[in-house]
């Protein structure tokens, strides 16, 4: 079925949150995304419903109002469930895109490339997979480690547009909102805080990242008074704010990675040492091979080319990022041949003709 959301697209911040926790409270007595879904998509057509979505929701379902008390339980178990390992990562996304975000199956399906039929199909697959864990209750010692699957699925949205900025639909709008919803609904989490920090600081540069061509500017390159400005100071406040029980998360971490790029007036006043330092923390707290060589941009600046070659080629991957890597690096040390047939690998392990032309460019971050 085709969403009725789509009446009252984009959803308003305020509405995000309180959608979620009508769908979620629906979606764990009933243990279905689908209905719960068409629920809260007929109360928000309503607008005398708006004032009370939870209440309005359940009455549309056949439900009693549910137990505020039980809100976020029930927020954090929806969300797991459509971000449940056992399902594959595409379904993951197309069901926080359909659940979390509120976009229509329409507009889920265009952030696809498919059919509207095909994305119908889809989620109706997922959801059905994600049945049996609407009726799991999640343990308090593992709440952590489900709501960090849940933003490494909003983040892989974000990151996703970000790359492929000429979707449809602005998928880093859509995930940065509802990780401002998440924000709200579980305010004494701090990570959620960082991830929306790192969201805003890395978005606020959107004006600025892409060249004529369509291939990304390296920073150095990016004119900073196309940066907004409002954006960035409210990231700042939010890993500010992310940081103060003294706990160390990965997207605390990233985000004050991206912080100091951001406070650098000019690219020649970036502090690299620092940069150094966090990418050693993260590699600790959250390894990864993107993580790795990500820290080799930050080796180059510190400790020359030649060391970060060293290091990236030690790592031994075959992905795009990769090649890409490798190939900034060959360029760096005038191996011109070398870096070229590095570019050519990058190229060919892309996933499309735009992430083709983006690698012509220079990379990023």
């Amino acid at each position: 079925m085709t969403s009725q959301i789509s009446m009252i697209l984009p959803l308003p911040p305020e509405l995000r949150s309180a959608r979620l926790s009508a769908l979620s409270s629906i979606a764990v007595h009933l243990r279905d995304l689908g209905a719960a879904r068409d629920a809260v998509d007929q109360a928000l057509a309503d607008p005398d419903s708006a004032h009370d979505l939870v209440a309005s929701t359940a009455r549309i379902a056949g439900l009693a109002p549910p137990d505020e008390a039980q809100t976020g339980d029930h927020v954090l178990t929806t969300l797991a469930a459509c971000c449940h390992p056992a399902l594959p990562e595409a379904a993951r996304i197309a069901l926080m895109l359909t659940t979390a975000a509120g976009l229509p199956i329409t507009e889920t399906a265009g952030a696809f490339s498919v059919p509207d039929e095909t994305m119908t199909q889809r989620i109706t697959w997922a959801e059905n997979r994600a049945r049996g864990a609407l009726g799991t209750a999640i343990a308090e010692r593992e709440a952590q480690s489900h709501l960090g699957r849940v933003l490494d699925v909003l983040l892989l949205i974000f990151d996703d547009g970000i790359v492929h900025p000429n979707y449809s639909v602005d998928l880093p709008h859509e995930a940065l909102e509802t990780t401002r919803a998440v924000v709200q609904l579980f305010p004494d989490q701090q990570e959620p805080k960082a991830l929306l920090a790192l969201m805003l600081l890395t978005r606020a540069r959107r004006d600025a990242r892409l060249d004529s061509d369509g291939s990304l500017k390296a920073l150095a390159r990016q004119d900073r008074d196309l940066w907004r400005q409002d954006e960035i100071q409210e990231g700042l406040f939010l890993l500010r704010g992310s940081q103060r029980d003294g706990r160390t998360g990965p997207y605390q971490i990233r985000a004050s990675i991206q912080a100091a790029h951001v406070t650098a007036h000019e690219a020649k006043d970036t502090d690299w040492n620092r940069l150094l330092a966090l990418h050693d923390r993260l590699m600790q707290v959250s390894p990864s091979d993107t993580v790795a060589l990500g820290r080799a941009c930050a080796v180059a600046e510190v400790h020359g080319p030649e060391t970060a070659l060293e290091g990236v080629e030690r790592l031994g991957l075959d992905s795009h990022l990769y090649h890409a890597t490798r190939a900034e690096l060959l360029r760096r040390l005038d191996r011109a041949e070398e870096a070229d047939r590095a570019w050519s690998a990058a190229v060919a392990r892309a996933r499309g003709v735009t992430e083709h032309q983006r690698l012509r460019g220079a990379l990023e971050r």
